[in-house]
């Protein structure tokens, strides 16, 4: 667990910085899967619409992330190879706090995606819930989602930047340990 949140913590302070520094970009590209949740939620799109527009949130999401790692790379001043060669050696040799994030993704999704919708089945009555739960997914995607894409691009960079074990380092750049 000590090498797990520490992983964590450095991916969330970059995602959150990377978030606020592109602003426009993140937030931008994110309004249109939030037009699209509200409005398929809210109302009885027709299924060619439906289908339509998912393949469209599908690839505005696959954009977001495509110039987020490139960005990112870019801010770690390393080519490629050598960030794609870093990242596999960080994952390498911190496997436990890697896997770790994948157990912090389940909390968060329990408590960002299940615990509403719970809530939403249980307190809301039937004939708003329709309305609520659109408007709640219409709030997730600029915010829950993104920043989640985002935290997940982070904990790349904090293995690109980190220790390098072709060195033999041992600890991060914010000089915490991650073995």
């Amino acid at each position: 667990m000590k090498t797990i949140v520490p992983l964590g913590r450095a991916a969330a302070a970059w995602a959150g910085g990377f978030y606020l520094h592109h602003f426009a970009l993140v937030f931008g590209l994110s309004l249109i899967p939030t037009l699209q949740r509200f409005a398929v939620v809210r109302w009885d799109t027709p299924t060619a619409v439906s289908i339509t527009s998912e393949v469209l949130v599908a690839l505005v999401r696959v954009l977001l992330v495509v110039l987020a790692v490139r960005l990112m790379i870019l801010e770690t001043g390393l080519p490629g190879r050598v960030a794609w060669a870093r990242l596999k050696a960080g994952i390498d040799a911190h496997r436990v706090a890697f896997w770790g994030q994948w157990v912090l993704l389940v909390a968060a999704f329990a408590g960002f995606d299940l615990v509403p919708n719970v809530l939403i089945a249980t307190v809301v009555p039937e004939s708003a819930r329709d309305l609520v739960t659109a408007w709640v997914v219409a709030a997730k995607n600029p915010t829950i989602i993104a920043f989640t894409m985002l935290w997940m691009i982070g904990i790349a960079r904090t293995l690109i930047i980190g220790p390098d074990p072709a060195r033999g380092d041992q600890t991060t750049s914010t000089g915490g340990s991650m073995r």
